[in-house]
């Protein structure tokens, strides 16, 4: 009878823990996802996202819903229908990011956003320079000095600035007629079926096929989809397009990838190894399941 008792106050307590660390897991998912959407572009579904768990009490002691919050409305400054509408988050913005320097956990977002935070330092002096924004200059002064006496007061390690070409894309990695070329040479396996560690006509799995065809424009990738990840230069959503990777996730792992054969800011397509369809071509944007997927684009810089 002892014996019983101490085995269901065990697992009461077990049942308990179970909950608590599945709830920690989830909320972290949530954390990750708003980073992930911020990555990809999505600056509305984060300041959306991103605000309903500030009002949520359970993330009290989370800093990056705040930072989340400024950072995508100040993104959204270069967007002038989204300003129209939400004049008064231009304040509101500088209020929360003020809100997260003052904060005990800034050191290390200062350190593990640095990119992010060295990019906002350049859209801003670009923004300001901006004579067509829907900002009324009261509310553009009032921006301009918090940046002036706030932000560049912490002396974020602005990015390399790429150079562009007359056709506005960056000019690093293939050129466009080599992206072409790798493309349609991708497009002669449409229909060959999906083989497990496959790497040839005879069957491909998804980073085999990348692999194959990124052979054909003398660039060797690495074998596994994780590791052509880590190997490509990770890109902003908008200027990913055509022979560019992109890449998804069923959970903490990268996957799968494909290639994209989108022209800039067409809706994302892409080339790709199937499991049920074998080489075949999907509209990313138009899928639940592969925008759901979604983590990420690269580009291969030779």
């Amino acid at each position: 009878m002892v014996y019983s008792t101490q085995i269901k106050i065990k697992l009461f307590f077990l049942f308990f823990f179970l909950i608590g660390t599945s709830g920690f897991y989830a909320q972290n998912k949530k954390l990750d996802r708003l980073e992930q959407f911020y990555t990809q572009g999505h600056y509305k579904t984060v300041y959306r996202k991103a605000n309903k768990l500030l009002r949520d009490p359970i993330y009290n002691g989370y800093v990056l819903p705040a930072y989340y919050s400024a950072m995508s409305t100040f993104q959204l400054l270069h967007n002038p229908y989204w300003m129209k509408r939400n004049i008064a988050k231009v304040d509101e913005g500088c209020r929360i990011m003020s809100t997260v320097f003052s904060s005990e956990k800034w050191p290390v977002i200062k350190e593990t956003h640095a990119q992010e935070l060295g990019e906002m330092a350049v859209l801003f002096e670009r923004w300001l320079k901006d004579k067509n924004t829907v900002v009324d200059e009261d509310n553009k002064q009032h921006l301009k000095d918090w940046i002036e006496k706030v932000y560049k007061g912490y002396k974020f390690k602005n990015p390399v600035l790429e150079e562009v070409g007359e056709d506005g894309l960056v000019s690093e990695g293939m050129s466009i007629s080599q992206r072409s070329d790798l493309v349609h040479y991708a497009y002669e396996f449409m229909g060959i079926p999906y083989k497990w560690g496959g790497a040839d006509e005879e069957g491909f799995d998804c980073s085999g096929f990348t692999s194959h065809v990124f052979k054909y424009s003398e660039v060797i990738l690495p074998r596994v989809a994780s590791e052509q990840y880590k190997y490509a230069k990770t890109i902003n959503a908008k200027r990913a397009f055509m022979g560019d990777l992109v890449f998804f996730s069923e959970g903490k792992e990268i996957t799968h990838v494909g290639i994209l054969v989108n022209q800039p800011n067409e809706r994302k397509r892409m080339i790709h190894s199937s499991s049920s369809k074998g080489i075949s071509v999907v509209d990313i944007d138009d899928s639940d399941y592969w925008r759901s997927r979604l983590i990420g684009f690269g580009r291969i810089i030779k």
